[in-house]
């Protein structure tokens, strides 16, 4: 049984991509908007694909990785869901920091075999719980998910984007839930591209 995990919000998660820049801007372009992943390879052998999509309005941040069985970004297999609340936004001259509070993290198993797995996985994949359900979504805010430890619903992180032309990086998101103190705040991009699909 392939691992639908988490190996994505490679993204999410969203991705998952928060980034709390609500009119920020860096070369005269706003964060605001909606931005998006291409279709990247994940899992074993790549055998498995996610699309991420973050969007940004107001002080509002929406990130949602979407785990596909194909590479091809084919056959939904698992959802990841973020949402979180943006403050403190600094405006460098090359990046822009923010913190961001998390509100929620939730994952949604899309087939059966992904519940089958997830109730029955001593790999981490079910993040400890036992009670999935196809097409319902469980909070995972605070919990292990192989292989991503998760900060908690109202843990405020630090973060910091780039932005080139209309590609966008973060540093941590969301790769990494630990950044809880500046000293924590990353000092370069990490390797997810998001494009502005939306304003």
């Amino acid at each position: 049984m392939p691992v639908y995990g988490f190996l994505t919000l490679v993204t999410l998660l969203a991705s998952l991509a928060c980034t709390g820049i609500v009119s920020a801007q860096v070369k005269g372009q706003t964060l605001t908007g909606e931005w998006t992943s291409d279709c990247l390879p994940i899992g074993k052998n790549g055998r498995h694909g996610v699309v991420t999509r973050v969007r940004i309005t107001g002080r509002e941040i929406v990130a949602t990785s979407q785990v596909y069985a194909k590479s091809s970004c084919q056959m939904p297999t698992v959802q990841v869901n973020y949402r979180g609340a943006l403050s403190d936004v600094a405006v460098k001259e090359r990046y822009i920091d923010f913190t961001h509070t998390v509100q929620t993290i939730t994952f949604t198993p899309n087939i059966d075999d992904v519940v089958r797995h997830y109730n029955n996985a001593a790999d981490g994949a079910g993040c400890g719980l036992k009670d999935w359900n196809t097409n319902i979504a469980a909070s995972v805010a605070g919990r292990s998910c192989t292989p991503f430890s998760f900060a908690s619903a109202g843990v405020m992180l630090y973060e910091r984007a780039w932005l080139d032309d209309d590609d966008l990086r973060f540093g941590n998101f969301p790769f990494l839930w630990s950044a809880v103190t500046e000293a924590d705040r990353p000092s370069k991009p990490a390797d997810l591209i998001l494009h502005r699909t939306g304003n």
